[in-house]
């Protein structure tokens, strides 16, 4: 045993990573004070972590002669009195929560390496070398304990999981007359009664790539649709929205997640005039999603925004202000004026197109849950800390785990005698490839995605509702009493196969899963779904909007809005 705590801190070997592929072997550096020319590495060419003359990186290396681009795994380098190896890992296992310089190359496991250089696809580590007979013939080297009972832990859910089934047979009938057929809509969309006149209507944020203002198509409480008239005061791009009293005038106002940009707050009079409120508001935050709710417990309601994700090739420019990936506007002098705050703290890994807040643990603050769109990115679930200020990270990695992307959410109280929401998360999650088979087999699936339901308070923990194979996670969940039992059910869209799946609650936290007819979902993407009682009859319906997958030779797009009447429930004939 005393081996192997040594051995921990030798080689991350078998690791679960792509580090345990194949490697490019280099011949052995010949004695140079520069890096040795070879091929070209798939990631671009290599760098330390920060700009470095000659002389500082013969400092830092410590070594004789330089190891070079891609230097093979198994030589051994003195450097400052010490033996070394340098392992390759691909950055999407990486964490880079440890001192500069340092990275956790596997984000699960708890060891942190130092740097000897990285690109956009790669990084490569030192291995101190505390037995070199295990390195230098060659052998087998088991990785440590920790390791192993990770991996065993988490193979029995790279399996499927079936929801059990219910009798119900739930009807939907479409309800679209009026609403956009063609055109790219995405991210969210909300219903509200923007005009009062009872009647629930339907805000769409600009399209992509096309018409740069919102729409807003007013209802008539039987499922016919008319565009509003309204002429707005500025254009943005695309992304999401939500709605808000934010002025306390009780007229409806919209605040927008502007693509590239940042947030964009709309005051309206309930007649179609809306003035911008942008004060403190940033225009160099990425973010598709926000949410409403008031944060600090003054009364006012707040906005909450996440970020899209890391900048693409090409947007390098783009510097977004100071900040978190998960942060609030605090909502000043009556909505005409906004103050930033964070909600998760700057360089935690989440961010995405999803976003809910939820009451998690019993103050009267709200709860906040983010996705994301970083492989292992854990920090998605953040706490209030009783003050309405400030805000504590989630640790437990069991509610959230690792070798995953997070992506549609959604909160609510599941069940009846918890005093505390619960959070419905889908998740795609990927077996390593490099996982040694003598140390754990490989589980029936390599890429599954599902649904969990995370509880908290005194008893937290994560339950698995339904998984299955696929590299397509879930991208449209909402909540909502389906069936007119009194419990609150799911809603969700599945991409393969392409369909719409409701789970019937039965107020303890279980599901089953009901029989759906009257939708027929076309293949476009659609990155959310929005529940709301469109014709007032008690029962929530289903709105859906898709962007465009193709462009006909006239330049028409076919993505489109759907609205889908909840009919009510029969006893289905399938077992």
């Amino acid at each position: 045993m005393a081996l192997r705590k040594v051995l921990s801190y030798v080689v991350l070997a078998a690791l679960a990573a792509t580090s345990l592929l194949a490697q490019t072997t280099q011949p052995a550096p010949a004695t140079s004070t520069q890096p040795q020319v070879a091929a070209a590495v798939e990631g671009g060419e290599p760098q330390y972590i920060k700009p470095e003359t000659a002389q500082q990186r013969r400092d830092r290396l410590g070594t004789a002669e330089d190891p070079g681009t891609n230097p093979d795994p198994n030589t051994v380098w003195w450097r400052f009195g010490k033996k070394y190896n340098i392992h390759r890992y691909e950055r999407k296992w990486a964490r880079y929560d440890v001192q500069e310089g340092w990275v956790r190359p596997f984000a699960p496991v708890n060891f942190g390496k130092e740097i000897y250089q990285q690109n956009e696809k790669y990084v490569w580590v030192w291995n101190e070398i505390i037995d070199p007979a295990s390195i230098e013939d060659n052998t087998y080297i088991p990785p440590p304990d920790e390791e192993i009972k990770y991996f065993e832990s988490v193979r029995g859910e790279f399996s499927d999981l079936a929801p059990a089934t219910s009798p119900v047979r739930i009807q939907f009938e479409e309800a679209s007359n009026g609403l956009p057929s063609n055109g790219s809509w995405r991210n969210t969309l909300a219903a509200a009664d923007m005009n009062e006149d009872g009647f629930i209507d339907l805000v769409l944020p600009p399209q992509r790539g096309a018409e740069n203002t919102p729409s807003i198509f007013l209802g008539d409480g039987k499922g016919n649709w008319k565009l509003w008239d309204i002429v707005w005061p500025v254009g943005f791009d695309y992304g999401g929205v939500a709605v808000a009293d934010f002025n306390k005038d009780k007229h409806l106002d919209l605040a927008f997640a502007v693509h590239l940009n940042g947030v964009a707050v709309f005051l309206g009079d309930g007649k179609g005039k809306f003035i911008e409120s942008k004060a403190g508001l940033p225009m160099d935050f990425p973010t598709r999603r926000v949410i409403t709710t008031d944060v600090n417990g003054d009364g006012w309601t707040d906005v909450v925004a996440i970020s899209e994700g890391p900048m693409v090739r090409g947007q390098e420019q783009i510097k977004p202000t100071v900040g978190g990936n998960l942060r609030a506007y605090l909502n000043r002098k009556k909505g005409t004026a906004w103050e930033q705050t964070d909600v998760a703290t700057m360089g935690k890994y989440l961010g995405g197109d999803w976003l809910t807040a939820a009451n998690l643990n019993g103050d009267k603050y709200p709860d906040f849950v983010g996705a994301s769109i970083y492989f292992n990115g854990v920090d998605t679930v953040w706490f209030s800390s009783g003050d309405g200020k400030t805000y504590r990270e989630n640790t437990d990695r069991a509610l959230v785990p690792f070798l995953s992307y997070y992506s549609a959410m959604t909160a609510g109280r599941f069940n009846k005698a918890s005093k505390t929401d619960d959070v419905i998360v889908g998740f795609y999650r990927q077996w390593p490839d490099g996982l040694d088979p003598k140390t754990v087999p490989p589980p029936p699936l390599k890429q599954v995605v599902g649904i969990d339901r995370l509880t908290f308070g005194k008893d937290a923990k994560r339950t698995p509702l339904v998984r299955w194979a696929s590299s397509r996670s879930v991208w449209g969940l909402g909540r909502g009493d389906f069936d007119g039992d009194g419990n609150q059910d799911l809603f969700y869209t599945v991409f393969d196969p392409r369909e719409a799946v409701v789970l019937l609650g039965d107020g303890t936290g279980r599901f089953r899963r009901a029989t759906v007819e009257g939708i027929k979902l076309p293949g476009m993407i659609n990155y959310d779904i929005t529940v709301a009682d469109v014709n007032r009859d008690s029962k929530p319906d289903v709105i859906v909007m898709y962007e465009s997958d193709e462009t006909s030779a006239f330049g028409a797009k076919n993505g489109k809005v759907q609205v889908f009447l909840n009919r009510g429930t029969v006893a289905s004939d399938k077992p």
